[in-house]
């Protein structure tokens, strides 16, 4: 089969990621946990507009039509699900929030401790909430990736394969909501193997060992890649990219 000059076969996984990276909701240029559990809780029918109304004047929020916060003016609609499905799916693209389970140590414990002891301690119940989320959301962005991977036509361009996972991610963005919760098991065990320099490594009872480093997310079920390192659900997933423009395939005739 003749293929095109201009076409490049260029991993799936890293431009769906980028692609829903760009449309994870930020505030005043950085990510915001407080405001998009919020949203999010909105999202699924948890807290109402006069919940969303006292938040804002709580924290001295002015939402308007054109700035950050008009997601969170008005009923719940489709765009802050996908905002919300955005957020959540690029939770585990990025370095953990310790501080969703280390807690300073009482004062009583630090004054036991000696030299380069650690301040801080592991909340247990905080550890098992936050690991489990975190294999759910893994496991929902294989199943979503791995699908709009699957989809996606043959023969765009960069931008127009960024621009194409965003409109499907936003078809979806009801879907991979609840993958997430069906994804959510309550009373997983797991351990958790490392918690330094950079990386952040646990395995779980149902099998999976999620790692994370300065390389992003690892997610391998019996050695397999199910999600990161350029695959999805063990497949290389290759998208035909229309890469180079005419003038550079003309140096090639």
């Amino acid at each position: 089969m003749k293929i095109a000059k201009n076409i490049l076969p260029i991993p799936a996984l890293p431009i769906i990621q980028s692609a829903v990276m760009s449309i994870a909701p930020v505030f005043q240029g950085g990510r915001h946990d407080g405001h998009m559990n919020m949203l999010c809780a909105l999202v699924r029918g948890e807290k109402t507009e006069a919940d969303i109304a006292k938040y804002l004047k709580d924290n001295k929020i002015k939402a308007t039509a054109d700035n950050e916060f008009a997601l969170f003016l008005g009923e719940s609609r489709p765009e802050q699900a996908v905002a919300c499905a955005a957020y959540i799916a690029t939770t585990v693209l990025i370095a953990p929030n310790l501080g969703e389970f280390l807690e300073p140590l009482a004062k009583d414990a630090k004054d036991k401790t000696k030299g380069d002891a650690p301040e801080f301690q592991v909340n247990q119940e905080k550890l098992t909430t936050s690991l489990t989320t975190k294999l759910a959301i893994s496991l929902a962005n294989a199943d979503i990736f791995a699908l709009i991977a699957r989809v996606l036509p043959e023969g765009l361009t960069v931008d127009g394969y960024r621009a194409e996972v965003i409109r499907l991610f936003g078809v979806l963005a009801p879907v991979y909501l609840e993958r997430v919760q069906i994804h959510y098991q309550a009373g997983l065990q797991f351990n958790l193997l490392q918690m330094q320099n950079n990386q952040f490594t646990f395995n779980s009872s149902t099998g999976y060992l999620f790692h994370f480093d300065v390389q992003g997310l690892s997610l391998q079920l019996g050695g397999i890649n199910w999600y990161g390192r350029g695959q999805i659900m063990g497949q290389d997933y290759t998208l035909s990219v229309d890469y180079f423009s005419d003038k550079v395939v003309e140096l090639l005739k």
